[in-house]
């Protein structure tokens, strides 16, 4: 396991992204899921994405970074539909990867995208990308924040399970999932499974758990 880099903490600064920091933010993606600039990445947000979604809702598109590189980013858009009631596909939701269907006077927080950059990881990053958005969600009064964590680990299990039975095994704290677990572990509970949520990732059965963290706070 990578040690935490006490120098390295100290240099991150966790702000709004702006519009000089898309370029960034897509190169973040791509080394995020290990895809090279010259292939085509369907689901990967772009410089493009990430100026469309800072002009639609600019305190919900975060960035990460050490100096002037991008190195983590959060994406999120607020939405009336409630976590409580039936979910479609990422891209069904959101309208597009610039966050089309973001509403402005939505009383719920969605988490769109999350990446950090590999020689990054376990510095805390993520950490500190949950609470801006936790604080964002208390400094609006909205209701809360909910995304579907996708099953990241379940490829090692294809062979033996079908993406609901792991998704279940999880859920229910007997099987560890890097991404679902860490994120039940921050405090999000899971509602639902959500299959065919991304149509173009095996590695992950294209199935999530639908989570939902209610603000405390919220002041109806």
């Amino acid at each position: 396991m990578k040690k935490k880099d006490p120098s390295l903490q100290s240099r991150i600064v966790i702000q709004n992204t702006l519009p000089q920091h898309a370029q960034g933010v897509e190169d973040t993606i791509f080394l995020a899921y290990d895809v090279s600039p010259e292939e085509r990445c369907p689901g990967c947000i772009t410089k493009r994405d990430v100026l469309r979604a800072v002009q639609r809702f600019p305190e919900g598109q975060f960035v990460a970074l050490d100096g002037d590189t991008v190195v983590g980013m959060a994406s999120t858009m607020r939405t009336s539909h409630s976590p409580y009631r039936p979910h479609t596909s990422w891209m069904e939701f959101i309208g597009d990867k610039g966050i089309r269907n973001h509403d402005p006077e939505g009383d719920w927080l969605y988490g769109v995208e999350m990446a950090v950059r590999p020689d990054y990881r376990r510095q805390g990053i993520g950490t500190r990308l949950y609470d801006a958005r936790f604080e964002l969600v208390r400094r609006l009064n909205l209701r809360g924040f909910y995304l579907v964590g996708m099953l990241m680990g379940y490829w090692r299990y294809a062979d033996e399970l079908d993406p609901m039975s792991y998704a279940e095994y999880v859920i229910a704290r007997e099987m560890d999932d890097p991404t679902v677990t860490m994120q039940m572990n921050r405090g999000f509970t899971p509602l639902t499974i959500v299959p065919d949520y991304l149509r173009s990732d095996p590695e992950t059965g294209n199935t999530g758990v639908l989570l939902v963290w209610e603000n405390p706070d919220y002041n109806s």
